[in-house]
């Protein structure tokens, strides 16, 4: 009787060590940090939040390959993109204020690793509504790899 109550009480111990053990694991989870390149950085491009152009109102879209790209994107810097490696992330965002500079936060969140781009248009305190283009160049997505993205105009 009292060797049942010792390997119950073993099992139960063991239990309990395995289910904190696995609440420290999630617990532990830490966004991954990612890095986007861009037309400045990358090719020397300047001023492109107002000198790109692609016909979108508010939104954006993912280019995945040069003709797509070349189609769709003008502006007086057009670089050669390697789709090979990268996704293009471009979208553009309307605000009431002039655009004071496009932030960029890119990471895989926790606790399921998701992709995030979440894109902050921050604006000046000058009342001269604008129209910017965003962008960001990413890592090649998989076929059933997904992105969330958020604009966020501050």
């Amino acid at each position: 009787m009292l060797s049942q109550i010792s390997n119950k009480i073993i099992l139960l111990v063991a239990l309990f060590c395995t289910i904190i053990s696995c609440i420290d694991e999630k617990e532990k989870c830490e966004d991954e940090i990612l890095s986007t390149k861009h037309f400045e950085t990358e090719f020397g491009c300047t001023n492109t939040r107002f000198d790109l152009q692609i016909d979108l109102h508010n939104e954006y879209t993912i280019i995945r390959s040069k003709s797509t790209y070349d189609t769709n994107v003008i502006g007086t810097c057009h670089p050669d993109i390697d789709f090979s490696k990268y996704d293009l992330v471009i979208g553009r965002q309307s605000t009431g204020n002039f655009n004071d500079t496009i932030l960029y936060d890119y990471r895989r969140v926790c606790p399921n690793m998701d992709l995030s781009l979440i894109i902050n248009v921050i604006q000046l305190d000058i009342t001269m509504p604008s129209t910017v283009t965003y962008h960001a160049l990413i890592p090649k997505l998989g076929d059933e790899e997904s992105l969330n993205i958020q604009i966020i105009v501050i």
